[in-house]
């Protein structure tokens, strides 16, 4: 399995998230580490219950419906050898899902900026065809507030979880 094109999505989000809680301010004023730490988890925590939400939709409406209404316009999504760029091509990918497909998903961890305008949120998730899983992995889903002052996510990816490992000697006679 390539993990590349992973780790360096994952990367720049590290590189965006640490700016973004940095605690610099542009309005030329010091943040005190406490209002840093306070502005932080309340930012996580709304990023968390905007993710809860999120899911909740998909539950309910179906998973297009809750694209439609928690990504941003610009929002991207990682898929496999691709980034999807904007909510309108990110909608589509969910056109040709067959009946019975379900995207389950719950936050369990996740970084928030004190400005409140950036957060990340992490967590399990399950795809399911008509009941059944059909696989499960990890996802990292980026929130930006919008100008309305809500949450929007702006980036989204999911990483499988590892299949089967297999034992025993490798079939082209490598070692290890």
């Amino acid at each position: 399995m390539k993990r590349g094109p992973y780790r360096y999505a994952f990367g720049a989000v590290c590189l965006a998230l640490a700016v973004a809680c940095s605690g610099a301010d542009t309005t030329g004023t010091e943040i005190s580490a406490v209002e840093m730490i306070t502005g932080a988890e309340a930012t996580l925590e709304s990023a968390l219950q905007a993710d809860r939400d999120f899911a909740a939709m998909a539950a309910t409406d179906g998973v297009k419906a809750a694209f439609a209404e928690f990504m941003a316009e610009d929002g991207k999504r990682i898929e496999p050898g691709a980034v999807v760029r904007g909510s309108t091509d990110v909608l589509k990918l969910f056109d040709s899902l067959p009946p019975g497909f379900a995207l389950e998903w719950k936050p369990d961890d996740g970084y928030g900026a004190a400005s409140g305008e950036l957060a990340v949120t992490t967590g399990r998730y399950a795809v399911k065809l008509n009941g059944e899983e059909q696989g499960a992995g990890r996802y990292v889903t980026v929130w930006r507030k919008n100008a309305a002052g809500a949450l929007k996510a702006v980036m989204d990816l999911g990483v499988p979880d590892p299949g089967p490992q297999t034992t025993g000697p490798d079939p082209e006679g490598r070692p290890g």
